[in-house]
C-alpha cells in the first residue's frame, strides 16, 4: 500500500490458497463460499489444514451474514484443526489464532461477553506456542490491539485505549513490511489500518475530540485511495463506511451539512463497491449510516424532503439484516422508529405516529425478552420515543408514563448484558423526560 492500488495478487484456482492468501475470500460471493465450505478443499492437504481452511470460510460467512450457527461451526472446525495439528506448532498457533477471531466476533456480532475473554484465553496460547519459532507472525499482534481496544472501550479507559493505538501502529508496520517484501497480504493491512480508525473514531465520539475524528477521516480516505475494488471490495467497502462514519461525526461536532453530505457520498461508496447479496452486513451497515447522514443534513440544514429518503436508506439495511438476535439490527430498527418519530413531529403528523406504533407492537408480539431481549428492549426504546413526541404533540401526560415504563424495562436488559452505547441511549430518553415533567 506504499505505492499504487493494493490488492494482493490473485494467485491460481486452486482453492488451497484461501490459507497462504484469505483476502481471496473478498472476491468470493456467499453462494459460492457456502458450496466450498461443504466440499473438499485441499487435495492431498493434512487434515489440520482442511480444517483450518473450513473454520476460515465459515467465519467469513458469518462475518457477512450474522448467522451464530456458521460461527460456532468455524469455532468447532478450528478446534479439530488445533487437535490434528499437536505436533505442528505453527498450524496448531493458527488454529488456536482462528478460534480467538471466532471468539472475538462472537462478541462484535451477537455482544456476547464471553467473547473477548475466551479470545484473550486462545491468543496467549498462541504467543506461547510461537514463542521459541523464529519468524515474523503479525496476526497475534493485530489480534492483541483489537482486544485491547474492545477492553478499554467497555472500561472507558483512555489510558487503555492508547496503549491499542500503540499496538495497532506495531501491527501496521509489520504488514507494510510484508505487503512491500511479498505485494500480497494487503488484506491484513487494511484491516489493521480500518481498525485503527474505528478506534479513533470512537474516541473521538466520546471525548468530543474533532481532531481524531480530522485524523481518522484522513487516514481513511488514504486507505480508500490506494485499495483496489477489483481485488478487495469488502476491504473497500469498510474503509468508505468508516470514512462515512468519521464525516458523519464530525459533522455532529461543527454542525456542517458539508460534512453530512460528504459522508452521504463515502457510504454511497461502500455500497456500489459491494454487490447486493456479496456481504448483507458489509452492505447493513453502510445503508444504516447513509439513513443517519441523510438525517444529519435534514436536521442541519432544515430540510425535511431528506427524511424520506434516509429511512429509505434504513429500510434497505434492515432488509440485508437477519430477523433475531444480532443488536445490529436493533440499533437500527431504534433509528428508524427514532426518525419516523422525528419526521411526525416535524410534520404534526399524529396519525403516522399511530402508524409506527402498531408496527412496534406488531414487533413485540414476535418476541420476548426471553427469546431475543436486546431486540425487545430497543423495540421497547422505539415505542417509548413514539410516546415521547406524542406528549410533546398533545400535552397528554400519560403518554409520558408509558414512556418512562417502557424505558425503565429497557435499560433493565442493556445493563444487564452490558451494552453502554444503548444504555446511553435510553438514559438519555429518560433524562429527557425527567425535564419534560419538572418543566410541567
Amino acid at each position: 500500500m506504499s505505492s499504487g492500488k493494493a490488492g494482493g495478487r490473485a494467485g491460481s484456482d486452486d482453492r488451497s490458497s484461501i490459507l497462504a492468501d484469505p483476502a481471496r475470500l473478498e472476491l468470493l460471493d456467499l453462494p459460492l463460499l457456502e458450496k466450498l465450505v461443504t466440499t473438499p478443499l485441499i487435495s492431498g492437504g493434512t487434515r489440520a489444514l482442511h480444517f483450518l481452511e473450513q473454520a476460515l470460510m465459515l467465519r467469513e460467512i458469518a462475518r457477512r451474514n450474522g448467522r451464530r450457527p456458521r460461527l460456532l461451526q468455524a469455532s468447532a472446525l478450528a478446534e479439530r484443526a488445533a487437535q490434528a495439528a499437536r505436533d505442528n506448532p505453527q498450524v496448531f498457533a493458527a488454529a488456536r489464532l482462528q478460534q480467538a477471531h471466532c471468539a472475538l466476533e462472537r462478541g462484535r456480532l451477537f455482544a456476547d461477553e464471553d467473547g473477548p475473554p475466551a479470545a484473550h484465553a486462545h491468543l496467549k496460547e498462541v504467543e506461547r506456542t510461537l514463542v521459541n519459532i523464529v519468524g515474523r507472525f503479525n496476526g497475534p499482534n493485530l489480534l492483541r490491539a483489537r482486544l485491547v481496544a474492545t477492553q478499554s472501550l467497555a472500561l472507558d479507559d483512555r489510558t487503555g485505549m492508547c496503549d491499542a493505538l500503540s499496538l495497532f501502529e506495531t501491527a501496521i508496520t509489520a504488514a507494510e513490511a510484508r505487503f512491500k517484501a511479498t505485494g500480497a497480504h494487503g488484506h491484513d493491512l487494511a484491516l489493521a489500518k480500518s481498525e485503527r480508525a474505528e478506534l479513533l473514531i470512537t474516541m473521538g465520539q466520546r471525548f468530543k475530540d474533532a481532531t481524531l475524528l480530522q485524523r481518522a477521516a484522513r487516514d481513511l480516505a488514504a486507505l480508500c485511495d490506494q485499495l483496489e475494488p477489483n481485488y478487495l471490495p469488502l476491504s473497500l467497502c469498510r474503509a468508505e463506511t468508516l470514512r462515512g462514519a468519521a464525516l458523519r461525526a464530525l459533522g455532529d461536532c461543527t454542525g456542517e451539512a458539508r460534512l453530512m453530505k460528504e459522508a452521504a457520498g463515502a457510504y454511497r461508496a461502500a455500497l456500489d463497491a459491494v454487490p447486493i447479496g456479496h456481504s448483507p452486513l458489509d452492505r447493513a451497515r453502510a445503508a444504516h449510516g447513509l439513513g443517519l447522514a441523510l438525517q444529519g443534513m435534514a436536521e442541519i440544514a432544515g430540510d425535511p424532503r431528506l427524511y424520506p429518503s434516509a429511512i429509505h436508506a434504513l429500510d434497505r439495511a434492515l432488509a440485508d439484516l437477519p430477523t433475531e438476535g444480532l443488536p445490529l439490527r436493533a440499533v437500527v430498527v431504534h433509528h428508524r422508529a427514532a426518525l419516523s418519530a422525528r419526521q411526525a413531529e416535524r410534520n404534526g403528523d399524529i396519525p403516522a405516529l399511530a402508524e409506527a406504533e402498531a408496527t412496534f407492537k406488531a414487533e413485540l408480539s414476535q418476541r420476548s425478552a426471553q427469546n431475543d431481549p436486546v431486540a425487545w428492549a430497543v423495540t421497547q426504546v422505539a415505542l417509548a420515543r413514539i410516546y415521547e413526541v406524542r406528549a410533546d404533540l398533545t400535552g397528554r401526560s400519560q403518554e409520558r408514563l408509558k414512556a418512562g415504563f417502557a424505558l425503565t424495562e429497557a435499560l433493565d436488559v442493556f445493563a444487564e448484558r452490558g451494552l453502554k452505547s444503548l444504555s446511553d441511549v435510553a438514559q438519555a430518553a429518560l433524562d429527557r423526560l425527567k425535564g419534560a415533567r419538572s418543566a410541567s
